[in-house]
């Protein structure tokens, strides 16, 4: 089985590749496109490879889909300085890698989404679903919820075997900086929310996510089908702090700033959008109070998904990793 991923090198990518001795996968190569010309990644027992090019670039998505048959397709943008790149690269992108994938005899493709495909939920007990109806809101959604119709369109055609998972947002090591500027932040022993705090996140711990990539790889029951991926436990915000400040054994004391101030922020965050512009504090602090919660009962029956990191250990290991690197 030869697989190509995309998204390389990067958090989620090179995570993969370094448990990949945990899982028992029978891939004979691995190839890996990458924006920028970066040396083969060094993975035990499977010869690895990269082809330099980008989602955009037709001739480098034909070397790269050449002689493949899995597809991870986790390349994408999350943030941006215009809001057209959400749709050229997520969605436009994500088409013509399809494309090539179909026209050199890819058997399956993989599609890492997001629930932000679907949208918010309205708290506890409304948790989203796959059944349920999209309404993304943000551009990033929109340009996912279009990527993910793109990848449905050419499953349906027969030609290309299709699975789409939409993780919620994930956690873990490699640890990025975003997420390192925020557990300094309660480290200092104080962190500011927006509203009440007690707004539901689902969140993924990455080893958790990429079980369900393997299984997504491997289950023909995933065939054409979309799951949503994330730990069991659907925490508030301030639960996510608090075991933040638990794992890093200091006491944090949550700030709440009032709820209109997020909604001011979205404001703002729409109009810059109009201008075909993107800030990504408006938009972050606009999303604050929002419940974004999901189910993972498909992915458990259908695929035998089983998240077994909580996300109260899923940050001890996190901070400990932070830690090994002398990143905390």
């Amino acid at each position: 089985m030869r697989l190509l991923m995309t998204g390389y090198p990067g958090w989620l990518t090179n995570r993969f590749l370094e448990t990949l001795e945990d899982y028992s996968m029978p891939f004979d190569s691995i190839r890996c496109l990458t924006e920028r010309r970066c040396d083969p990644p060094v993975v035990k027992c499977v010869p690895a490879e990269t082809v330099t090019g980008n989602l955009l670039d037709p001739a480098a998505l034909d070397r790269a889909t050449r002689n493949q048959d899995i597809v991870m397709h986790a390349a994408g943008v999350l943030h941006v300085k215009r809001i057209g790149d959400f749709y050229k690269i997520n969605r436009d992108g994500t088409a013509k890698l399809l494309e090539a994938s179909v026209r050199n005899g890819v058997r399956r493709f993989v599609y890492i989404s997001t629930n932000a495909a679907q949208g918010f939920c309205q708290g506890r007990g409304h948790e989203l679903d796959e059944s349920g109806p999209c309404h993304p809101e943000s551009h990033y959604g929109k340009s996912k919820r279009q990527a993910e119709e793109a990848v449905q369109f050419y499953g349906e055609t027969g030609k290309i075997e299709t699975v789409i998972l939409r993780p919620a947002m994930f956690y873990g090591p490699p640890v990025p900086v975003r997420h390192l500027e925020i557990f300094r932040k309660i480290r200092k022993g104080f962190f500011y929310v927006f509203g009440t705090g007690d707004y539901l996140r689902s969140i993924t711990y990455i080893d958790n996510l990429i079980q369900g990539i393997h299984l997504a790889i491997q289950k023909p029951e995933a065939v054409g089908q979309t799951y949503y991926i994330a730990d069991r436990e659907i925490p508030t915000l301030n639960d996510i702090v608090r075991s933040i400040a638990h794992a890093m054994g200091t006491e944090v004391k949550i700030i709440r700033l009032p709820e209109w101030m997020a909604y001011g922020a979205r404001w703002l965050d729409e109009t810059i959008a109009a201008c075909n512009r993107y800030w990504m504090l408006p938009h972050i602090v606009g999303e604050s109070c929002k419940n974004i919660a999901c189910r993972i009962t498909k992915a458990e029956k259908e695929l035998g998904y089983n998240p077994t990191v909580s996300f109260r250990e899923g940050y001890v290991k996190t901070i400990a990793w932070c830690r090994e690197q002398g990143l905390l």
